[in-house]
């Protein structure tokens, strides 16, 4: 086992990290509202991809007032990209990072947020 770990790719690190993760700690409750289903990681020839998948449970008037606070959301989601401590190895690589919240009830897609190296540097 020590020998497959010393000999794996960052990529594939990264993916197992992120499937790991997300049967240990997933769903996650984040708040009242807000839950972690799953994360991905994606390779590329860029550095790859880290995808964070959430479902909202929102009245229509909650979903109303969220998507009037968009940009606040873009703010907060691109502070913890850039000062989350878990986040460190995947900022070094270069990775992107992804946050996509789907309607809980419904399941269509409410929003999603790409901030690529450039962003968080």
């Amino acid at each position: 086992m020590l020998l497959v770990s010393c000999q794996e790719k960052r990529a594939q690190r990264f993916e197992r990290e992120a499937r790991e993760f997300t049967e240990t700690n997933c769903p996650q409750q984040m708040d009242a509202m807000t839950c972690l289903d799953s994360m991905v990681y994606v390779p590329d020839e860029q550095g790859g991809e880290l995808i964070q998948y959430y479902s909202l449970k929102l009245t229509s008037e909650q979903r109303a007032e969220m998507m009037n606070k968009l940009g606040e959301i873009n703010d907060v989601n691109l502070r913890i990209v850039r000062n989350s401590i878990p986040f460190t190895k995947y900022r070094e690589a270069g990775v992107s990072f992804t946050f996509i919240y789907r309607d809980a009830t419904v399941g269509d897609k409410i929003v999603e947020y790409h901030f690529a190296k450039e962003d968080y540097e």
